[in-house]
């Protein structure tokens, strides 16, 4: 299995706005073949979001990888966050 992971600094007034993006497009997401999760994490404090999406293996994560890109080049304009660079791990322990 294999994660990618994603942080963003946002103002803790637009994480609401971040959470309701995440919903619209999970329906989709949920659809990609190889798709097994999706955590977004948030604190509400500082405004720091980091999402995880789980995949069955790395071929499937990065088929998704360009439609995974558009989402966040749209969450960027749309919520007015910087775009940040994604990270992906291959899941060694899972408990």
């Amino acid at each position: 299995m294999f994660a990618r992971i994603n942080s963003v600094q946002a103002e803790t007034d637009k994480l609401a706005g971040l959470v309701g993006f995440a919903e619209e497009q999970f329906p989709e997401v949920r659809e990609a073949p190889g798709f097994k999760g999706f955590y977004l994490l948030a604190d509400r404090q500082s405004g720091k979001v980091v999402s995880i999406s789980l995949w069955d293996s790395d071929d499937d994560l990065r088929r998704f990888e360009a439609r995974g890109a558009h989402v966040r080049e749209e969450a960027s304009s749309d919520l007015n966050i910087a775009p940040t660079p994604v990270d992906i791990y291959e899941v060694v322990l899972q408990a």
